[in-house]
């Protein structure tokens, strides 16, 4: 977990909201007080998870199916894996990216965390592009 901390830290990165348990290591990082995403780390596990996800409300899903297809391709484009959940009154659209445990370098977690900014960049533009849609309203984004 150190090491995770120290390379977010020589990427410049600062490390917020740490859990620590037996089981698990979590952490969202960013910039200037931001969350760029958070990272997790599970015993017994091979790969560090990075993943930042997006809510909307249920009556967004039309918005969410009519981009569905963009923001998928923007994800592949990337290497990024996604997941779209739906809840009782939410819609939650997920990112994440996975990085073989054993192979971190500081070099590795900045070219998966460079893609995986990019990557939300441009999903996020849809979201702003798509404003001015009769049937859009302003999804609410954030860090798991």
């Amino acid at each position: 977990m150190e090491r995770i901390e120290a390379f977010l830290g020589e990427l410049g990165y600062d490390s917020f909201e740490k859990e620590i348990t037996e089981e698990m290591y979590q952490a969202s990082f960013g910039k200037d007080g931001e969350i760029t995403a958070s990272v997790f780390i599970e015993q017994d596990c091979n790969f560090l998870e990075i993943a930042y996800t997006y809510m909307f409300e249920r009556d967004e899903e039309t918005f969410l199916r009519d981009h569905l297809e963009t923001m998928m391709n923007i994800c592949y484009e990337y290497g990024i894996y996604f997941n779209v959940a739906r809840e009782e009154d939410e819609i939650s659209f997920s990112i994440f990216s996975k990085l073989y445990f054993s192979g971190l370098t500081v070099e590795s977690l900045h070219d998966t965390i460079e893609d995986f900014v990019a990557c939300n960049g441009e999903l996020i533009s849809i979201f702003n592009v798509s404003e001015e849609d009769d049937n859009y309203t302003e999804g609410r984004y954030y860090n798991e």
